[in-house]
């Protein structure tokens, strides 16, 4: 008796199987570029917002800032620390144009080009992203100017005494 009740419950339990072994189906690619472009716009806001812990949330906890000029800093309190120093002593409104997104699997990748208004200076961004149980995170984020910003004005030298 207790034979054919396992018999009679393996087809059961294979179906059971095969269903949990089933691919979950294509990824929707369309959901993750909106997902990406609203995570970009969103470092865009809390950068202008000046909010640091803002910014920071937007990283990987093992994620990995390469700014020009600088070391590479690593990790969210780090990355906090970089923002928060960064918005501090140098902030100025910030304008970002995607120009190409790519998805692959739980990884993605963005470029774009970048305008910091009051500086008048112009760049370029890559950004490697990374799908996590909390949405996406920035995983890898590097940028550049095009050009050197131009050197501060020479200071102008003390007139010397009249001779009298």
């Amino acid at each position: 008796m207790k034979h054919k009740a396992i018999v009679r419950a393996l087809p059961l339990l294979f179906a059971l199987a095969l269903t949990a072994c089933k691919p979950q189906g294509a990824p929707d690619t369309a959901a993750d570029l909106a997902a990406l472009k609203a995570a970009g716009e969103n470092w865009v806001t809390q950068y202008n917002d000046k909010n640091a812990d803002g910014v920071a949330a937007i990283y990987s906890e093992q994620g990995k800032l390469l700014p020009p000029g600088g070391p590479a800093v690593e990790g969210a309190a780090a990355i906090k620390e970089y923002w928060a120093n960064d918005i501090a002593t140098q902030w100025a409104k910030i304008s970002i144009l995607q120009e190409e997104t790519t998805v692959s699997g739980d990884w993605a990748w963005r470029e774009g080009a970048f305008s910091v208004e009051a500086a008048g200076v112009t760049g370029k961004f890559a950004e490697l992203w990374i799908r996590t149980p909390q949405g996406w995170k920035l995983h890898r984020d590097i940028w550049n100017a095009n050009a050197s910003p131009p050197p501060p004005p020479e200071a102008t030298p003390a007139a010397a005494p009249a001779a009298g």
